[in-house]
């Protein structure tokens, strides 16, 4: 059973709390314009499933009708924690190759760039795990109903969530075998000391069996993101951009044992003699600087507004789509993909964001006739497409024009 679904309301109050929490204590860890493009790659990792055929789906059925494995009892205590411990180990080891394989950390990278920690991080996800069905089948192997191992991941990724928050201390003895906040603080991470550990995803004892585990230190305040910062809050180039420049770098490289090595090694390997050319070298950058482009106070409030609907629609299309067609539900897909990125668009201020937000405005209105979102009124979702059009335009002619004499 997948339990994300039913999880996702709560995520979303939590992270109300935590904000709510936050501000009350001053110590506010989130920020419009990264929250919102956190909650958008949540959001893309969801939608892009109803597309994309379930490829892991597809090995496990396969490999049940042709081998026809026996399969352990569903009812029993020990199949149960047996798997949930077992899960955790690969997911230490799925999670250990994201960031050690530079073909498999394109796949993670999403969940790291973001400059801020807070619960809506933990919902910052990818929309191009490709690899992770590798890591269920032993479990098919060894007899494993699939309702107990896609329960168990959903409860392993459930677990997750609430680790990522600044607001919680070191918890004493638990900090010795579950990660905790200020454990998983550390794989955020991007100060030197603490890139590339902390593994684990209920359980930290994998990474002191393995070497991989880092202590949170007083001394070394955590500064969170990425070494070569992403810029941007544009949610499909989070999600391609270390694929694009590894294409780009493959085709730079000298020989094809290397053009193979690059998407094999660590992340920025490169052979001896592009070091200092290749686009994916190591950066020298100022830990402490977060990407922050100016908006106005018109910007993010509308932004806000579209951003909110945009999520009410995605929900209601996850919720009720039983009943879509592949069509319609790629049409749907589509548009609110789209609106993501315009979204981004719109909170990096760029010249062009305004005309993507109407063609994206525009887009919704002719789709409205294909297209019935569950539970929302066609005739509503076009007049808030039609009024947000209008107040475009208000606010666009009321804009000071410069005039030179």
């Amino acid at each position: 059973m997948n339990l994300i679904l039913y999880a996702i309301p709560f995520f979303f109050l939590l992270i109300l709390l935590e904000f709510t929490y936050g501000v009350l204590r001053r110590r506010n860890t989130y920020r419009i314009n990264d929250t919102i493009n956190s909650l958008s790659l949540g959001s893309l990792s969801r939608l892009q499933s109803l597309v994309v055929l379930g490829f892991s789906g597809l090995i496990y059925e396969f490999i049940v009708a042709r081998y026809q494995l026996g399969q352990l009892a569903d009812d029993q205590l020990w199949v149960w924690l047996s798997c949930f411990l077992l899960y955790d180990l690969a997911y230490y080891w799925k999670h250990r190759f994201g960031h050690e394989v530079a073909l498999f950390w394109g796949s993670h990278v999403a969940h790291h760039q973001s400059e801020d920690y807070n619960l809506g991080t933990a919902l910052r996800q990818t929309s191009i795990d490709f690899y992770g069905f590798l890591f269920y089948l032993p479990f098919f192997v060894l007899g494993f109903p699939a309702e107990i191992l896609f329960t168990v991941v959903s409860l392993n990724l459930i677990y997750q969530f609430w680790v990522h928050t600044e607001h919680v201390p070191k918890l004493g003895i638990l900090e010795w075998l579950f990660v905790t906040p200020s454990n998983h603080r550390v794989h955020h991470a991007r100060n030197k000391i603490y890139v590339d550990r902390n593994y684990g995803g209920v359980f930290i004892i994998w990474d002191r069996l393995f070497g991989s585990f880092q202590e949170e230190l007083e001394q070394e305040a955590v500064i969170f993101g990425l070494r070569k910062p992403l810029n941007s809050w544009n949610p499909v180039w989070a999600n391609v951009h270390v694929y694009w420049r590894l294409i780009q770098d493959c085709i730079k490289v000298p020989g094809f044992s290397n053009k193979i090595k690059i998407w094999l090694k660590p992340p920025g390997w490169l052979p001896d003699s592009m070091q200092s050319s290749c686009k994916l070298r190591s950066q020298k950058t100022g830990l402490s600087t977060r990407f922050d482009p100016p908006l106005s106070d018109f910007s993010k409030g509308y932004c806000v507004v579209q951003f909110v609907v945009t999520v009410g629609l995605s929900l209601t299309v996850l919720i009720n789509l039983n009943g879509w067609n592949y069509t319609t539900t790629t049409i749907a897909v589509f548009l609110l993909t789209y609106s993501y990125y315009v979204h981004g668009v719109w909170l990096e201020s760029r010249p062009n964001a305004l005309g993507h937000e109407s063609v994206r405005l525009m887009l919704l209105l002719l789709a409205m006739p294909f297209t019935d979102f569950p539970i929302v009124p066609r005739t509503t979702l076009m007049a808030f497409a039609a009024a947000s059009l209008l107040l475009l335009l208000i606010s666009e002619q009321r804009k000071p024009t410069n005039v030179t004499t």
